[in-house]
């Protein structure tokens, strides 16, 4: 049975689980993820009227992160990150400016056309 711990605690002793702390006290919202009743990962999300900035995490040097705009605002995936540092990623989706910001991201990435059936 897993026990509760508190940021404090979690934080001294995962010091890059500050940059977790953070983004929830901004108001994001954390969910773990499962596969098989275990425990893989942990998917974070912000969504505001024009955009999405997720983040995923499967272990302490997986991370990955996006932002999506709104299909209002142009729609598709206008930046990412993959990195092996969690404060890294995060402090980078952070600090994103606002879709009608200077120098934010704007350029949809567009998907490869190759698809492969499973």
């Amino acid at each position: 049975m897993n026990e509760s711990i508190t940021d404090m605690e979690a934080v001294r002793r995962y010091p890059e689980l500050q940059a977790l702390v953070t983004a929830r006290q901004a108001g994001w919202i954390f969910r773990t993820l499962h596969e098989d009743d275990e425990l893989v990962g942990i998917a974070g999300s912000y969504s505001r009227q024009q955009y999405t900035d997720a983040l995923f995490i499967f272990d302490r040097t997986n991370v990955s992160a996006a932002r999506v705009l709104d299909d209002a605002c142009g729609g598709g995936c206008v930046w990412t990150k993959e990195g092996s540092d969690l404060q890294e990623v995060v402090h980078e989706l952070l600090g994103l400016p606002e879709p009608d910001q200077p120098r934010a991201p704007a350029l949809t990435k567009r998907s490869s056309l190759l698809w492969i059936p499973l």
